[in-house]
C-alpha cells in the first residue's frame, strides 16, 4: 500500500511529458516568475509588482471528486538600493499552496528570494537570485481506502488501516539559486511600436535535496529530485503598428520527468497612454497558445490595463489521458499589478 500511496502523491503533485513530476506549475508560466526562477526576481517595468494564480485541473479524471487545484501569491521590489546606478537589488516575497484529490494532500510553501543585477550595457544586464523556504506537506488519512479495510472482499471504514506509523504531514527548508539574462530596447517614440527586450534564463530548485517521508524515513526513493529549469522570451514589436509578437518556452527536468513547453503570444494595442496628462490609460490585449509537448494545447488571453493585467489560459488534454478526460484538462487565473503603470515609460534599462 505504500507504494500505492507514493504514486498517488506524485501524480497528485504534478504531471509532465514522460513522466509525472513532483512541482506545482502553470500553464502562464511566464506570469509567475519566482516559480521559475528566482533571478527574475526584480526583472520587470516598473517599482512594484504584485500577482495572484490560479489553477484548477482534473476534476474530469477524479470522476465528480476534487480535482488538483493550485494557488499562488508574489510581491516583488525592483531595487532597494537607490543610491546604486550600476545594478539593483530586488527582494520578493511568494507563496503558494496546492490541494489534491479527495485525501487533500497538500503542499503549502512560502519563500524568501533575494536578485541582485548588473547592468552590463544601456541596454542588458545579468542577475542572479537565491531563494530560501519552508515547506510543509500535509494529507487527510480520512479520505483515504487501504487494503486493510476490505474484510471478505467488502469495505469497512471502521477497519484498523494497519499504517501505525504514517503521518499526516511533514516539513522542510527548500533552497533554490539561478541566473538571467536581459537584453532590452525601448521604442523610439510613443506610437513606433519597434521595441525590443529577450530574456533567458536557468535555475536549480531543492538544491538541498530535502526528505520527503510521511513516515519519518530517509534513504533512497525519499528524496526530493533537483528540479533544473531553462526559459527564454523575446517581446518584439512590429514597427509602425499595433502589434507585438512574444514568443517564449520554458524546459523543466526534475528526476526521471521532463516537461518542455513552447508558443507564441500575439500583443495587440488598443490605446496608447497619454503620457503627459495620464486621463487616457494604456491597454493591451493578448491572445495566442503554448504547446505542453506530449502533453496538452494551451489556449490563453490577457488584457492589460494601466498596472493591471488579467489572463486567462485552457489545457486541452492530448496525452493517453485522454481517455479518461474527454481532452479536459485544466483552467488558469492570473492577476497582475505592477505600478508604476508600465504603459508610462516605453522601456527601462535591460528589464523584460
Amino acid at each position: 500500500m505504500r507504494k500505492q500511496l507514493l504514486a498517488l502523491i506524485i501524480v497528485a503533485c504534478g504531471f509532465s511529458t514522460t513522466s509525472f513530476g513532483q512541482d506545482v506549475h502553470f500553464s502562464q508560466f511566464y506570469e509567475s516568475p519566482l516559480t521559475l526562477n528566482p533571478a527574475l526576481c526584480g526583472v520587470f517595468n516598473g517599482q512594484i509588482f504584485a500577482e495572484i494564480n490560479y489553477r484548477s485541473q482534473w476534476t474530469s479524471v477524479m470522476g465528480g471528486g476534487a480535482g488538483f487545484n493550485t494557488m499562488a501569491a508574489t510581491v516583488e521590489l525592483h531595487n532597494i538600493m537607490k543610491k546604486w546606478t550600476k545594478g539593483y537589488i530586488s527582494p520578493g516575497l511568494s507563496f503558494y499552496n496546492d490541494k489534491s484529490g479527495d485525501a487533500s494532500i497538500g503542499i503549502t510553501e512560502i519563500n524568501l528570494t533575494v536578485a541582485s543585477g548588473i547592468f552590463l550595457s544601456e541596454k542588458s544586464s545579468l542577475a542572479g537570485g537565491i531563494q530560501a523556504g519552508w515547506s510543509q506537506h500535509s494529507i487527510n488519512l480520512a479520505g483515504l481506502s487501504w487494503d486493510n479495510q476490505y474484510v471478505n472482499g467488502a469495505y469497512d471504514a471502521n477497519a484498523p488501516t494497519g499504517e501505525t506509523s504514517m503521518g499526516n504531514s511533514f516539513s522542510y527548508a527548500d533552497f533554490s539559486a539561478g541566473l538571467s539574462y536581459s537584453y532590452g530596447v525601448g521604442q523610439t517614440n510613443m506610437t513606433s511600436n519597434d521595441q525590443f527586450r529577450a530574456n533567458f534564463g536557468a535555475a536549480i530548485f531543492h538544491v538541498n535535496q530535502p526528505n520527503m517521508s510521511y513516515y519519518g524515513e530517509s534513504g533512497p526513493g525519499t528524496k526530493l529530485y533537483m528540479r533544473y529549469v531553462a526559459h527564454g522570451f523575446v517581446d518584439y514589436g512590429l514597427p509602425n503598428s499595433n502589434i507585438g509578437l512574444v514568443p517564449g518556452f520554458v524546459y523543466y527536468q526534475q528526476g526521471p520527468a521532463t516537461e518542455l513547453d513552447l508558443g507564441l503570444k500575439i500583443r495587440y494595442t488598443l490605446r496608447q497612454e497619454s503620457k503627459y496628462t495620464g486621463f487616457s490609460k494604456g491597454s493591451a490585449i493578448d491572445i495566442g497558445g503554448y504547446y505542453r509537448v506530449g502533453d496538452a494545447a494551451i489556449i490563453l488571453t490577457q488584457i492589460e490595463f494601466a498596472s493591471y493585467a488579467i489572463g486567462f489560459s485552457y489545457d486541452f488534454n492530448t496525452s493517453a489521458l485522454t481517455t479518461a478526460s474527454s481532452g479536459r484538462g485544466g483552467f488558469e487565473l492570473s492577476l497582475r499589478f505592477i505600478n508604476p503603470n508600465p504603459f508610462m515609460t516605453s522601456g527601462t534599462k535591460s528589464m523584460f
